[in-house]
């Protein structure tokens, strides 16, 4: 039996992300856009975080359970920007409070500076409608 290779690895995942979030802002940047299409855009960018950081637990898991401490502690460091960024943003959303979002942004953006926002996607606007999604399955959680 052949080698099974699974090239959708966690790492290029969070590139995909990343660059996710640097077309959202990009769009951002470049568009006068109606207030629900704001909050759409920082849902989008929210749910996205999380997303980053389920793949870092995924990477992380099998590191320590080889015992491989230093490598789990150091790649932790390297990705500790996004849990308070993920928890303010959420704080935020929460509260409505989208005014006080442009310091979480702006963090953001500068993260993101490294990945080229994409210039085609087969999807035009893909953070279209998240903010009522999020707030339809945040009502049915309770």
């Amino acid at each position: 039996m052949s080698q099974v290779i699974n090239r959708n690895n966690y790492s290029s995942q969070r590139s995909t992300y990343l660059r996710f979030i640097s077309t959202a802002l990009n769009y951002l940047k470049l568009k006068n856009i109606s207030k629900d299409e704001y909050k759409d855009i920082i849902v989008f960018i929210f749910l996205t975080m999380g997303e980053i950081e389920k793949t870092i637990q995924q990477t992380i898991q099998p590191w320590e359970k080889r015992g491989y401490w230093v490598k789990a502690d150091q790649f932790r460091r390297e990705w500790c920007w996004v849990d308070p960024l993920y928890h303010s943003m959420k704080t935020k959303i929460v509260a409505q409070n989208w005014e006080k979002m442009g310091t979480d942004l702006q963090a953001i953006d500068e993260i993101c500076k490294d990945y080229p926002p994409y210039q085609r996607m087969q999807i035009k606007n893909p953070w279209q409608g998240s903010w009522q999604k999020w707030s339809t399955n945040r009502k049915r959680a309770g």
